[in-house]
């Protein structure tokens, strides 16, 4: 198995202030309740499912419903915890449900790394997401975590 290499074109990194503490920031990243609030790429989509076992080696999974009906799920492995300051989580589709390379239907692990710093009665979040297959995968995840963090904006 290939080692898999981190690059500027299968690197996404975006950084956001939140007007919340970082513990309530972080909580929104770990609580499936607050996770249904926020987590989808617009308001036209919604939330219906989140399951969290938060711990090293837990399993999520999130899934998101588009205005047509169509689910997309993520799924994957926490990798590190360190509350309320890091997580770090395996990345992809579920089957059927996501949003894989259109050619094959198929979908690729990637890695999220999520840093929570605390500014007084504001937390900046450092969102990494690497491993991308190309370009074209970053550019739409790009567009969907910037959602997901407007929509977050709102609840925290």
């Amino acid at each position: 198995m290939a080692t898999k290499t981190s690059s500027p074109d299968t690197t996404l990194q975006l950084t956001r202030t939140f007007a919340a503490p970082q513990e309530k920031v972080f909580r929104a990243w770990t609580d499936p309740q607050a996770l249904m609030q926020w987590f989808a790429p617009s308001d036209e989509f919604s939330t219906p499912f989140a399951d969290v076992d938060l711990r090293v080696g837990g399993q999520y999974r999130i899934q998101m419903k588009a205005p047509d009906g169509q689910s997309h799920t993520a799924i994957g492995t926490y990798r590190e915890i360190v509350a309320p300051e890091k997580l770090v989580f395996s990345w992809a589709w579920e089957a059927g449900g996501g949003c894989g390379d259109s050619a094959t239907g198929e979908t690729s692990e990637t890695i999220v790394t999520v840093l929570f710093q605390g500014q007084g009665d504001s937390t900046l979040v450092t969102l990494t997401h690497e491993f991308f297959q190309n370009s074209q995968e970053r550019d739409k995840h790009h567009e969907g975590w910037t959602g997901c963090l407007n929509r977050l904006a709102k609840v925290v």
